[in-house]
């Protein structure tokens, strides 16, 4: 098999009480950061909440190539290995902004956190897909069979979307609840009949069981599975330049990878645990959004289509419970 590090708070859906839990300055070992800038202003340093997934990587390029410098912001990027350590880091302020998937965010939203959406980073194309046997060639085909995914996750995500739009529902498969890695595990060995999961485990599961296929991939529903920057409130109020700053240090970080994407996967994979080889088909299977993009996209396509379908199905799915006023959600004044 091959190895990646995971990205948890994207993968799984996330404790409410963790936004309520203050946490202590202790909490945080093991936690890695890093400063791109020596600026002593407080209004010009800004927190940075991520984890090891790619499609927050070109942070690590603004880092490497002082894009924060140019920008004059002291950015001090903090990586979470554990989901309840970010997210109450997030509620307690001690970071300002936080790398989240979209349904992450509607549920830290939904659970008492005051923020706003200011960006929208990457979407998984093919990164994530419904793999099956032989013997099923459609999601209807599904149907009465054993489909391993991890519940609350953006697999829960991506099967409950393909099934809904073949007039189905999670019902109409028997779950066998599983992490990714071992949910590609499981197919290969014949356990299930179909599994969810994402890259590396998707070109791995080909490589090694040629009867294995792809039933369907996120690009069916571009930006079902995306990732964006949350900002909390208390950032927004206190320090809105430090925040324009690093969203302006997104911009160069997309474009270095778009022109040099060779360095730009080696700094990514560094920074994530892994190597730019092990990482080329998830790389692949992601796009980024440039600030351009962001300028029509994040209160365009993304707020009147994208984000709403997110909602409807992360209430099919059982991640939320209710819908959110999303021209509420989204902030566009920093891309535009």
């Amino acid at each position: 098999m091959f190895t990646i590090t995971s990205r948890p708070s994207r993968r799984r859906a996330l404790a409410a009480t963790a936004l309520i839990t203050a946490l202590s300055a202790s909490a945080l070992v093991g936690c890695s950061s890093a400063n791109s800038s020596s600026s002593d202003s407080a209004t010009d340093t800004i927190s940075i909440a991520t984890q090891p997934w790619l499609g927050y990587g070109p942070w690590y390029i603004a880092q490497d190539k002082g894009y924060f410098t140019d920008q004059g912001v002291n950015a001090k990027i903090t990586s979470f290995d554990d989901d309840s350590q970010m997210t109450a880091a997030l509620g307690s302020g001690q970071v300002d902004v936080a790398n989240a998937a979209s349904h992450s965010a509607l549920q830290w939203l939904e659970n008492g956190q005051d923020g706003y959406i200011g960006l929208l980073l990457d979407t998984s194309l093919t990164a994530d897909a419904v793999l099956a046997s032989d013997g099923i060639s459609s999601i209807a085909d599904l149907k009465g069979k054993k489909v391993a995914y991890e519940e609350g996750s953006v697999s829960n995500l991506l099967l409950d979307h393909a099934l809904t739009e073949n007039g189905m529902s999670i019902n109409d498969v028997e779950s066998v609840p599983m992490a990714p890695s071992d949910a590609a595990v499981a197919l290969s060995s014949g356990r299930v009949d179909a599994a969810v999961t994402y890259e590396p485990y998707i070109t791995d599961s080909l490589a090694q069981n040629s009867s294995i296929k792809k039933l369907y991939t996120a690009d069916k529903k571009e930006g079902l599975i995306s990732d964006v920057l949350f900002i909390s409130k208390k950032a927004l109020d206190e320090k809105p330049e430090a925040v324009r700053k690093t969203i302006a240090a997104w911009g160069p970080a997309v474009d270095f990878y778009n022109s040099n994407p060779d360095e730009a996967q080696q700094i990514i994979a560094t920074n994530v645990g892994s190597s730019a080889e092990d990482l080329k088909t998830a790389f692949a299977g992601v796009k980024f959004f440039s600030l351009d993009d962001n300028k029509t996209e994040l209160g365009g396509n993304y707020l009147e289509n994208v984000l709403p379908s997110v909602q409807e199905s992360a209430i099919s799915a059982g991640i939320l419970t209710k819908k959110t006023d999303l021209s509420k959600v989204v902030d566009t004044q920093f891309v535009k």
